[in-house]
């Protein structure tokens, strides 16, 4: 992940802040030779995403973070139109990209919907090609890579602590857009991820699950029932034998009531577009 990264990414004027969560595989002395002096900080035990990134950004002096997990590789100018959307647009909250799975080379994440239950499902999943548009704004995005203005996150008090490697950037997102701000995901940046290759990824999936259902789900089921309809659909087209037919009859005639209620748009409160025409 760090050769990619330097390989294809200009640290001028940048600040590169890694943190070892108490390793015990080599890392301590594989960090002693990365070039470019980045800033190293070591926990003594292992305090996990939240606290780690936490700990980075308080380090951080730059005006933007860009969060990265340790299992990603990266392709040419993936940086760039993440900085450039967020200037280009108005009321940005945060900023995230296409993800392609490192193993089967389909897009694993383009943003994040919610179902009827109010919990997160990444979208445009398994998907050979990439969306349309160059951007897309979404409810929430996934922090393994993320772009936020530094004032903001810290304004948030960052990523809740109280998760445990998991969920700690959907509830992130959500804080974001109760303060009005925008989620994009740029179309035009895109890398490589090899996903969940960090020893007890899942171990605490249940205790986040339920902790963001406690907190979130009465709102982020709003949201579900704008985007689930049409993503249901659109995440099996290619796969239609595969769809759950009492879902498949829900979601039509959700779609079929908000036509029918003149909303016009599958996702009303949702862009897509580009800086020069959206």
């Amino acid at each position: 992940m760090i050769d990619s990264l330097l390989a294809h990414t200009s640290l001028e004027d940048r600040e590169l802040i890694l943190v070892d969560d108490a390793s015990t595989d080599g890392t301590a002395e594989y960090m002693k030779s990365v070039k470019g002096r980045p800033i190293v900080l070591k926990n003594e035990v292992n305090r996990g995403f939240a606290k780690s990134n936490n700990r980075a950004a308080r380090r951080a002096t730059g005006d933007y973070l860009v969060f990265l997990n340790n299992d990603l590789e990266f392709s040419r100018n993936w940086l760039e139109p993440l900085i450039e959307l967020y200037e280009s647009e108005e009321n940005v909250g945060a900023v995230g990209n296409i993800q392609r799975n490192f193993e089967t080379g389909l897009v694993d994440h383009a943003g994040i919907f919610f179902d009827l239950e109010g919990m997160p499902t990444h979208a445009w999943k398994n998907r050979k090609r990439l969306p349309p548009s160059t951007y897309r704004e979404r409810n929430a995005i996934t922090a393994a890579c993320l772009l936020v203005k530094r004032s903001l996150f810290l304004e948030l008090e960052g990523f809740d602590e109280a998760y445990r490697n998991g969920m700690e950037d959907v509830d992130l997102c959500v804080r974001i857009r109760e303060k009005g701000y925008r989620l994009l995901v740029s179309h035009q940046s895109i890398i490589r991820h090899h996903i969940s290759r960090s020893p007890g990824r899942h171990r605490f999936n249940h205790e986040n699950s339920e902790l963001f259902r406690k907190r979130w789900s009465r709102q982020t089921a709003r949201f579900g029932a704008q985007e689930w309809p049409a993503e249901y659909f659109h995440r099996y087209a290619r796969y239609w034998w595969r769809m759950n037919p009492r879902l498949a009859l829900k979601a039509l005639f959700m779609l079929i009531a908000r036509r029918g209620q003149g909303t016009g748009s599958e996702f009303p409160s949702i862009s897509e577009g580009s800086p020069k025409d959206c």
